[in-house]
């Protein structure tokens, strides 16, 4: 009967408004009544409050589009009515009287066909009782009025003049106090009342009135118009704000169903009424509701916004922030969703700051995971800014063809198309300056790469088009920029803002590693920017010698004036620049030399003058004497020397051009790499100072890259053992940094050789298949290193809390996970506690990288989760500072999206092993073992007090963790009890019968070793007590539910749903019952207090158990040598656990004794 009830809804809300139909109105509101009413009843059926959520949505756009019909015929003064009060005015009484008159007058026209049977007579009883109880009210109010009057005159003719003086003023106050009800008892005047009655005779003389004597020129558009106005007045269009809240309130239901049906039943209102969006509650609803812990749901809200937000810039402005971070969200149908909404925004949006906001997270999606979200990045950006059509003006042959001239493209558009190319400069400006990391650059540059050689020639014309038009825009600014009389236009200053030259020049840069030809066409107005300044100016400088780098041997024909001004330029900034500046300094005065000056006198000059100061440095302190070069500028020799080594090949010349380079034959009859790899060696012996130490490592590890031979010696294996065994976090520091260079550059050269043979075509060679024993000796060094220093690596990451050697150490560890340079288990113990960092990018690209391994190598990657768990602990622990510091919730977890679920830190290694039930058991129990002090996880033979906190950092993990399924709080329970009846039980007897000693601490009486470790192994044990009853209270799990589990026969509880409930504390674990799981036992009197609290924690459990088959066999014996099938029914309760305070053990202590 569904059906049918929802097709005659369906049918007379389609005829409401009709002017033959008033009942229908009847009929819906009657009906929304019901469907209310099922909203509100918590035991309602699901498919009946789904049902209800539908009829609700499409009432409430029913009206809202009334509404909207009736507000866009507004200046229509008959559309303009309001509910008959002693309070309306005459003007609305008379608008009302021909509005209802009209449509009544139709209706008895239509009489005697039998159209309006029934119609007349609901009208007129629906109109003729609201105007009959407003004049009652009217009447009533006059006597009232009246009766009030007389007994005021009374009082005051009988008394005297100081009496009559202070009643009338007390009149005055009371009619004061109550002016707006005194007003509305005397508004129905005369006038109003007449018309009144005449509208009250006016209906009876049509219902009396005969057919033939009817008025003709009353048509059914009037009356329809009529009927729509007097629909507005009934209750039913008076009830939207309760739908709406009603709808509000079911965004907040438990159900997933019910939550997404409330999101599609506002986004069918809000199509017509668009305002309730900005209410503050439905606001606070939607906000939640992007945060749901379903996808379904989330797309729902974001589909909701999706429609409305690109096209409402006051609804943008107010909900931009809660959907722009959702391009993050795990579902992809959500991020997918997002890109678009995002999009859209972008398209009609003013606000620089929130173009730039979504292109940073655009850009960074074209990473993404999932191949089908990168496409779509790619393709909203390249759509965004790399699309030309509409200003693309090539009115003639020689405009078609302006990109491959080398004239300045940009002044060639106009005006318009302008304004849009520097709204895209600035853009993209803005993404590059705000996020400054080699990871978004290379995302830019992997960006520039994509659209620049798609399979479309015609994209593809249109992106070259555009980046060289933006590359045209930079170069014109910073001319317009450097002339100070001249100024951009308005326009130009109102799109680009604080365009500075800095970030101009930062974006220069990144380009030319992109599209090097064409910044090359403005190279040469750069070299006014070769000159070093104040510090705030260093960076500009950084960034013109790369653009120089990058682009000098592509300048089109070069003049001998500028090769010879930028020569000079690049020398004179040898000599008192910084380190960050020589690094980019003399690869670009190397290639300027070799390839367009051949001034080899120059370099020759600067090489042999840093060499022969290193070496009459290297006999003085050879010789027992000390050094005549300050650190600074033996520093600066190091690293000149071996830049200029490394980046100009000194051997291939001296051989081809004898005659110039005869003056090295001076220094050195052999190799020169070999004098100065030797010099350097010298420079890193404990002999010299630490920052000279650190500038010949960093020339070493230049050296390796360029001669990898040299990085497996014995003379170079033995600087860096001897770097890694020091205490100096530098030394340490830069060797990390040497692998990291060093990795990257051998990957760069193995993807360019790649891109080269497949361009070519090359075949694959035999000899390759067979062996190059040259080339396989290089390319075997990266992975030789890795493999001998890996554990050093590791060590060196997690030795300190310095935050670049952290970060250093990290990207190895990086790149040798994707490279596959080491077996992928020796990193496993740290890629699992780098996942808990507090750093964003670390924790990520930690978590991608692990995901990923957990999917390549799913058979074994999972082996040493435990000993990554303890790793976990012990980073944590060194970031804290003091293991009592340490939690098991993790800190960066969104609590917006779930404020009484707090996040374990190991969440993401659950989650991994979820999928599969053996492997996730597996996982469980590990954790649950390392509780147990005989499982020699926390050593019973170690009288560490950080196995405590190890201890209650794992259990408070278990709490945290997102359990779906009966079946796995119920195993977690299970080995918790396990653990608590063998070592537990054991633990208790040990103390039992060493309880008696305990009372000898007056007497002086030492404690053992074993003493100490028994008390604090009575903690851990503590912990799981704690544990058992938070989950079984937390998760609604009874006492016979955990006796009655078997884990090998679970297939009863294996699919059945589980629902997490807060009680209190943020959901968080509480320790009140095991005060010593926060804090530490420092004498012998903590020590008795915990013995005794134990004790009886597990008496009362004894107890209660009565034969439990935890704690005790069939014969009610203890079970002292092994573990139970069976869970406890002795355990402590969570209330039980809470009497067991402080206090009560102390009194408890005070009667033994």
């Amino acid at each position: 009967y569904r059906a049918l009830l929802e097709l005659f809804i369906d049918n007379c809300i389609v005829l409401l408004g009709h002017p033959q139909w008033p009942a229908a109105e009847l009929v819906v509101r009657i009906y929304s009544l019901h469907m209310l009413d099922i909203l509100d009843e918590e035991k309602s059926d699901i498919s009946l409050k789904n049902m209800a959520l539908e009829s609700a949505a499409q009432i409430a756009s029913h009206i809202a589009q009334s509404r909207q019909f009736r507000d866009s015929r507004v200046g229509n003064n008959t559309l303009d009515l309001e509910l008959i009060s002693p309070n309306s005015s005459l003007e609305s009484i008379c608008r009302f009287r021909a509005t209802t008159t009209t449509l009544l007058e139709y209706l008895q026209s239509k009489a005697a066909s039998g159209e309006s049977t029934g119609a007349i007579p609901l009208y007129v009883g629906n109109w003729a009782s609201s105007l009959i109880a407003t004049l009652l009210k009217g009447i009533r109010s006059d006597t009232l009025d009246g009766g009030k009057m007389d007994d005021s005159d009374t009082e005051s003719a009988s008394s005297d003049d100081e009496h009559s003086s202070s009643e009338d003023d007390s009149q005055t106050s009371d009619c004061e106090a109550s002016k707006q009800h005194k007003g509305m008892r005397c508004a129905l005047d005369a006038p109003k009342r007449n018309a009144i009655v005449e509208c009250l005779q006016a209906y009876a003389g049509i219902a009396h009135r005969s057919t033939k004597t009817m008025s003709t020129n009353c048509s059914f558009t009037s009356a329809t118009e009529a009927a729509k106005a007097t629909l507005s007045l009934q209750p039913l269009y008076r009830s939207f704000d309760i739908i709406l809240s009603r709808v509000t309130l079911a965004l907040g239901a438990s159900q997933v169903s019910l939550r997404s049906k409330a999101l599609r039943a506002l986004n069918q209102i809000a199509q017509y009424r668009p305002e309730v969006l900005y209410q503050g509650s439905v606001k606070y609803a939607i906000n939640h509701r992007l945060q749901d812990s379903s996808p379904q749901v989330r797309e729902a809200a974001i589909d909701l916004l999706g429609k409305h937000i690109a096209h409402n810039p006051e609804l943008t402005d107010q909900y931009y922030e809660f959907i722009s971070v959702r391009v993050l969200d795990k579902g992809s149908s959500v991020r997918r969703r997002v890109m678009r909404i995002l999009a859209d925004i972008y398209i009609s949006s003013d606000s620089m700051e929130q173009l730039i906001d979504i292109g940073v997270r655009l850009l960074q999606r074209t990473a993404d995971d999932e191949r089908t979200i990168r496409e779509l990045a790619f393709k909203t950006l390249q759509e965004l800014w790399f699309s030309y059509d509409k200003h693309v003006e090539a009115e003639s042959d020689e405009d078609a063809v302006a990109i491959e001239t080398p004239r300045n493209v940009f002044n060639t558009l106009s005006p318009e198309a302008q304004k849009d190319m520097l709204k895209r400069v600035h853009v993209m400006t803005g993404v590059v300056d705000t996020v400054r990391s080699h990871e978004l650059v290379d995302l830019m540059t992997g960006l520039f790469e994509h659209v620049s050689t798609g399979p479309l020639k015609s994209e593809t014309e249109e992106a070259q088009f555009v980046i060289r038009c933006v590359i045209d825009a930079l170069f014109e600014h910073l001319i317009r920029a450097e002339e100070s009389d001249v100024k951009l236009s308005d326009d130009a200053a109102a799109v680009t803002g604080d365009f500075s030259v800095t970030t101009c020049l930062r974006f220069i840069s990144t380009l030319s590693n992109i599209a090097p030809e064409a910044v090359s066409l403005h190279t040469e107005s750069l070299i006014t920017y070769l000159k070093l300044g104040s510090t705030t100016e260093e960076d500009t400088l950084v960034n013109t010698l790369c653009i120089f780098s990058n682009t000098l041997l592509k300048i089109p024909h070069p003049s001998a004036a500028f090769l010879q001004s930028l020569e000079n330029s690049l020398i004179s900034l040898l000599s008192s620049s910084p380190q960050n500046i020589l690094a980019v300094a003399v690869p670009c005065l190397c290639d300027l030399i070799e390839e367009l000056t051949w001034n080899y006198a120059k370099l020759i000059r600067v090489f042999r003058s840093c060499v022969l100061q290193l070496c009459r440095e290297q006999r003085t302190i050879s010789g027992g004497g000390k050094g005549t070069l300050t650190p600074k500028n033996l520093m600066r020799f190091i690293i000149l020397a071996g830049l200029t080594c490394r980046h100009f090949d000194f051997e291939k010349h001296r051989e081809q051009q004898k005659e110039h380079f005869k003056e090295l034959n001076q220094l050195a009859k052999g190799s020169m790499v070999d004098m100065l790899n030797d010099l350097l060696l010298f420079f890193t012996q404990s002999q010299n100072v630490g920052p000279v130490q650190v500038a010949a490592i960093q020339m070493l590890g230049q050296f390796h890259i360029k001669w990898p031979r040299l990085a497996v010696e014995p003379q170079a294996r033995a600087v860096m053992d001897r770097a890694f065994a020091s205490d100096s976090s530098s030394h340490k520091l830069q060797v990390l940094r040497n692998f990291l260079e060093f990795l990257r550059t051998d990957a760069k050269r193995l993807a360019k050789q790649e891109r080269e043979d497949r361009a070519s075509g090359r075949e694959i060679d035999a000899r390759a298949l067979v062996g190059n024993t040259g080339n396989m000796s290089e390319a075997g060094v990266g992975a030789s290193l890795m493999q001998t220093y890996l554990d050093r690596i590791i060590e060196a990451t997690f030795a300190s809390n310095a935050a670049p050697l952290r970060a250093a150490g990290f990207e190895v560890i990086s790149l040798v996970l994707e490279q596959g340079l080491a077996h992928p288990l020796k990193c496993m113990p740290a890629l699992i506690a780098l996942c808990t960092s507090n750093d964003p990018y670390i924790r990520n690209k930690s978590l991608k990288l692990h995901q990923e391994l957990s999917v390549k190598h799913a058979s074994f990657i999972h082996s040493r989760d435990l000993e990554g768990v303890r790793k976990a602990y012990e980073y944590q622990r060194q970031v804290r500072g003091r293991p009592e510091d340490v939690s098991g919730y993790d800190s960066n977890a969104d609590l917006h999206e779930r404020p009484d679920r707090p996040a374990a830190c190991l969440q993401f290694l659950y989650s991994l092993s979820r999928t599969r039930r053996t492997r996730r058991n597996e996982l469980l129990s590990l954790l649950v073992k390392a509780c147990d002090f005989d499982s020699g996880t926390a050593a019973y033979a170690d009288a560490n007090s950080t196995d405590i906190p190890f201890v209650r950092f794992v259990a408070e993990n278990m709490a945290g963790l997102e359990f779906k399924y009966l079946d796995e709080v119920l195993h977690v329970i299970y080995q918790v009890s396990s653990v608590i009846a063998s070592s537990g039980l054991n633990l208790y007897q040990q103390l039992e019968s060493e309880a008696k000693d305990d009372g000898d601490i007056e007497h002086g009486v030492s404690k053992s070793k074993l003493w100490w470790q028994a008390s604090r192994a009575s903690v851990c044990i503590g912990i799981l007590f704690v544990l058992r009853e938070f989950l079984k209270s937390h998760y609604g799990v009874t006492e016979s539910r955990c006796t009655l589990y078997n884990p090998s026969d679970a297939t009863s509880v294996r699919d059945k749903a589980v629902a997490w409930s807060a009680q209190g504390n943020g959901g968080r674990i509480g320790w009140s019952s095991c005060p010593f799981a926060l804090q530490r036992m420092e004498s012998v009197t903590d020590c008795i207090r915990q013995r005794k609290r134990f004790r009886r924690m597990m008496a009362e459990s004894l107890a209660a158990s009565e034969g439990s088959p935890v704690l005790a066999d069939d014969s009610g014996n203890f079970v002292s040598g092994g573990r139970s099938d069976e869970p406890s029914d002795a355990l402590l309760s969570a209330e039980e656990l809470e009497m067991l305070t402080m206090d009560d053990l102390d009194e408890a202590s005070m009667r033994s004794d």
